[in-house]
């Protein structure tokens, strides 16, 4: 199996799909987000991820949800199944950019795609499950929230 033996830096756009309860505060998030991956064995790279994410709050007649606007940063291990596919687990934090919310812990699974273009360009079509965790204070409750849900990024992938 040959892998990826050069960093490389991707820069690419993210669709997030809310799962579980999280679907009856958003129906769905846009981004963007910068990611590098370090080679570290021949198969195994630690990958960075820094990004922006604002996922729309749902409104109806009654109410109007806030949008959840963070900046998602991650670290973590990529792992090689071929020259292309890949597997991939991440942990980080998502910090918050509205008012009145808070940093949340986050932790991704994922698999994906890299597509060769021209020279040691690629294009990264990954999906990962995504979940946010913390603490919430909604009308005085004190308990853990989880906002849940399927990533998609598109990425063009930049061989350093």
């Amino acid at each position: 199996m040959k892998a990826q033996n050069t960093a490389n830096i991707g820069i690419g756009a993210e669709i997030g799909l809310p799962s579980g309860n999280f679907v009856n505060l958003s129906g769905i998030g846009l981004g963007t987000s910068i990611k590098a991956d370090f080679p570290i064995a021949a198969d195994f790279a630690i990958s960075l991820n820094g990004g922006f994410m604002n996922f729309f709050g749902k409104r109806n007649q009654l109410f109007k949800v806030q949008d959840f606007t963070y900046i998602p940063a991650k670290a973590g291990l990529k792992y090689h199944l071929s020259e292309s596919f890949y597997a991939e687990g991440q942990l980080g934090a998502a910090l918050p950019l509205t008012n009145g919310q808070k940093t949340l812990f986050v932790w991704s699974p994922g698999i994906g795609n890299q597509f060769k273009l021209a020279g040691e360009n690629k294009l990264d079509l990954g999906i990962r499950y995504e979940a946010w965790t913390g603490k919430n204070n909604t009308i005085g409750l004190n308990r853990s929230d989880t906002k849940g849900f399927v990533g998609i990024r598109f990425a063009y992938v930049f061989g350093l």
